[in-house]
C-alpha cells in the first residue's frame, strides 16, 4: 500500500471507502486529493503553537504556488493530480487558508461565515473530487457540492465536542446546528437525481451524514463513533441506490 493511500485509509476512512467506488484510473488522483486534505486538517492537532501551524499551512500554499513537491509524497501526488486533471490551484490554496481558523479559539462570527468556511473546506473538496472524476460534468454538481459540504462539515464538527465550540456562532446550539445540517442535507438530496452519475463517488461520504447526525442527537457530548461495518454498509447501499 502506498504512503498516500495509507494516510487516507487511516485518517479519513469514509473518503477512502468512497474511493473504492471510483474508476480505477481516477482512484490514485482522488487519494492524492484526500491525503492532502488529511495532512492539512492534521496541522491543528500536530502543533501546540498556532504560529507553528500557520508556518505549516504556508508551506502547503508555497508548494502549490511553486508546483514543486520537494519529495514530499503527498505533495508530489497532489501536484501530479493537479496536472492530470486540471484542478484549480487557487481553490486548493483557499482550502488551506480556510483551515487557519482551526488553529485559534475565535468564535465563528455568524451562520454566513460558518457556511463560507464549510464551503471553502468540505464543499470545495467534494467539487474537486468531482472534477477528478469528470472534468466536463463537474460544473453541474456545483450547487449540490455546496449544500452537501455544509451538511457533512457541520456533522463532523458537531461530532467532536473537544473542538466544536468556536465553530458554532453566538445563538446557535447543538440542536440548532443539527437542524441546519439536516436542512442542507435534504436540499442536497433533492438535487441528486440531476447529478451526472460519473461524479457520484465524490458525494458518497455525504451519505453517512444522516447517520452521524442521528448519533450526535442521541449523545451530543460524546465523540462521534460509528462502527466501520455500519459505515461500509451505508456507503455500499447508497452506491447501489444512487447507481
Amino acid at each position: 500500500m502506498s504512503e498516500v493511500q495509507d494516510i487516507v485509509r487511516s485518517r479519513d476512512r469514509d473518503r477512502y471507502l468512497s474511493s473504492l467506488f471510483a474508476p480505477d484510473d481516477r482512484r490514485a488522483d482522488l487519494l492524492a486529493l484526500y491525503a492532502f486534505n488529511a495532512e492539512v486538517m492534521r496541522v491543528r492537532d500536530a502543533v501546540s503553537d498556532p504560529n507553528i501551524g500557520l508556518i505549516r499551512l504556508q508551506w502547503w500554499r508555497d508548494t502549490l504556488e511553486s508546483g514543486a513537491g520537494g519529495g514530499h509524497p503527498v505533495a508530489e501526488a497532489l501536484l501530479a493530480a493537479v496536472d492530470a486533471r486540471g484542478l484549480p490551484v487557487q481553490a486548493l490554496i483557499d482550502l488551506v487558508t480556510a483551515r487557519e481558523f482551526d488553529l485559534f479559539q475565535d468564535r465563528m462570527p455568524g451562520l454566513t461565515e460558518l457556511e463560507a468556511y464549510l464551503g471553502e473546506t468540505h464543499s470545495r473538496l467534494i467539487m474537486m473530487a468531482a472534477m477528478i472524476l469528470d472534468r466536463d460534468g463537474a460544473p453541474r454538481a456545483s450547487e449540490a457540492a455546496g449544500l452537501a459540504g455544509v451538511a457533512q462539515g457541520l456533522a463532523l464538527i458537531l461530532g467532536d465536542p473537544r473542538h466544536r465550540d468556536p465553530f458554532l456562532p453566538e445563538g446557535m446550539d447543538v440542536p440548532g446546528a443539527i437542524a441546519h445540517a439536516r436542512k442542507r442535507l435534504a436540499e442536497f438530496e433533492a438535487l441528486l437525481p440531476a447529478l451526472p452519475k460519473s461524479v457520484l463517488p465524490a458525494f458518497l461520504p455525504v451519505s453517512l451524514t444522516g447517520t452521524y447526525l442521528n448519533r450526535i442527537a442521541r449523545a451530543p457530548d460524546e465523540m462521534l463513533t460509528v462502527s466501520a461495518l455500519k459505515r461500509q454498509f451505508v456507503m455500499w447501499w447508497t452506491a447501489r441506490r444512487w447507481g
